[in-house]
């Protein structure tokens, strides 16, 4: 039986098919957090996308909302880690002093590696696009103070199956109904003083 794929949202929409739902699998985890002083959270997953010779990045970053003594008591991005770290079955978290550890309390020096070293998904040939374990959502963002429609791999990774196509689907509906997700016009209109509409590479967080 075939698998069914929405028509507005399967992989494949309009003439790119790299952009809506696509297959993807895991390449590789790396940590950025100590290139930049306002990130406590900073994981960029490489993944491949079916097809494409062109690996695509998903930015999970953001600071904690800490107490007066430092302790941890919120902020989005662990919302975001958190739901990508379920999807892709890991399980390690952060403690009240900001340090990543796993459920029973070991602590994890690099995060980058335990990830790696856990929850890339395989590959039959190394160096080559892996198992395509995952759909994800990629489209186009657009930066408002730039003017720059940038391609975006959203957070959240969902089951490449035919029950995990509508569940993602009826996530990115969700995200468009609230706001949350704002894809750059067809057609965009370039700020005042600028005569061409350049697209970059760059990927933005989605809330």
């Amino acid at each position: 039986m075939a698998l069914f794929k929405p028509k507005n949202l399967s992989s494949g929409t309009g003439s790119n098919k790299f952009m809506g739902i696509c297959e993807m699998g895991i390449m590789g985890f790396a940590d950025r957090s100590a290139d930049f002083d306002w990130a406590d959270i900073f994981i960029e997953v490489e993944v491949g996308i079916l097809d494409s010779d062109y690996s695509r990045t998903i930015r999970i970053r953001g600071s904690f909302d800490r107490d007066a003594k430092g302790t941890i008591n919120g902020g989005s991005v662990l919302n975001r880690m958190y739901k990508f770290f379920g999807d892709i079955g890991c399980t390690v978290g952060i403690n009240l002093k900001g340090n990543c550890e796993t459920e029973d309390g070991k602590a994890i020096k690099d995060i980058a590696k335990y990830l790696n070293d856990n929850h890339c998904s395989e590959e039959t040939i190394p160096g080559t696009t892996p198992s395509l374990d995952y759909l994800g959502y990629v489209y186009k963002e657009l930066n408002k103070k730039s003017g720059k429609a940038y391609t975006t791999v959203h957070y959240r990774l969902f089951p490449n199956t035919s029950t995990g196509n509508v569940d993602l689907a009826s996530h990115v509906k969700w995200l468009k109904t609230n706001n949350y997700l704002k894809e750059a016009p067809a057609t965009p209109v370039p700020p005042q003083g600028t005569v061409e509409f350049p697209v970059g590479t760059a990927v933005e967080d989605v809330l």
